[in-house]
């Protein structure tokens, strides 16, 4: 008997188990946009055309969206996109080059969303990033890879700005997109400040109060003290923002008629 072979991860999506952070109108239509799997995880992302048609109101279908995206006018992190199905997640750096516009991803509390905050140009050139992975490779370079899959080698013996000791996976840094160089680092630690990124309370951010670490567990307890109390969750949805304030804004109250509503 021939035995078949896995299919794989499906090209489509449909609407009604779209993630909660889609912006789309849940019963108009069957299917929505998939971004593609490598970049983020598909719960807190959103592909590129989405964020142009539903959330900026460029284009009204999706042939509109990928006339857009062959002009070159799109980029993310300061590199051109032209991919309808580009996955935006957390902190990436949406640009306009036509009109000039600048946002940050971010997620917001209102309906547990991802928002298009908008930036000024010297913001534009820095970007937080959470290290998800830290090894030495080859030549005895030490390798970080963040949490929007970026790679970046680093040299032991060079004069670093931050010390590579440092740096630790949960650790965020504040990342140079034009230097390529970290220019902050702030440790996932108690009495920083964090942002949840995940589950139930996405969009909240407040001061560590407490890790707890679990026995026989890899994942932690993070306790917060937010606007709404002391709110706890894991590690794997904790992002680090800054140390005594938070370093980016994050929208805490979003009118009816923003940019997010469809």
């Amino acid at each position: 008997m021939k035995q078949m072979g896995s299919k794989g991860t499906s090209r489509h999506r449909k609407r009604l188990s779209a993630a909660i952070t889609y912006p789309i109108e849940r019963k108009h239509g069957t299917f929505t946009i998939s971004p593609h799997p490598s970049r983020t995880k598909s719960e807190i992302a959103i592909p590129l055309g989405i964020a142009l048609r539903e959330m900026l109101g460029y284009a009204k279908t999706l042939s509109e969206v990928k006339k857009i995206l062959t002009k070159d006018y799109i980029k993310v992190d300061g590199i051109i996109r032209s991919s309808y199905k580009f996955a935006l997640g957390p902190m990436d750096i949406l640009e306009i080059t036509k009109t000039g516009e600048l946002y940050r991803i971010t997620p917001y509390r209102g309906k547990r969303r991802l928002y298009l905050n908008p930036i000024s140009k010297a913001e534009s050139n820095l970007k937080l990033l959470q290290i998800h992975k830290k090894t030495i490779v080859k030549g005895n370079l030490i390798q970080l890879v963040f949490h929007d899959g970026r790679n970046l080698l680093l040299n032991p013996e060079n004069d670093n700005k931050i010390p590579i000791n440092d740096l630790s996976p949960k650790d965020s840094v504040l990342f140079n997109l034009e230097t390529k160089e970290i220019e902050a680092h702030f440790p996932f630690a108690e009495n920083n400040i964090g942002l949840i990124i995940g589950g139930h309370n996405l969009g909240l951010y407040g001061k560590i109060h407490e890790i707890e670490t679990q026995i026989g567990r890899k994942v932690r307890t993070v306790m917060l003290e937010t606007d709404e109390g002391e709110i706890k969750t894991t590690d794997n949805h904790s992002f680090i923002i800054g140390k005594v304030k938070a370093v980016i804004e994050i929208p805490q109250i979003v009118e009816k008629d923003d940019q997010n509503e469809p």
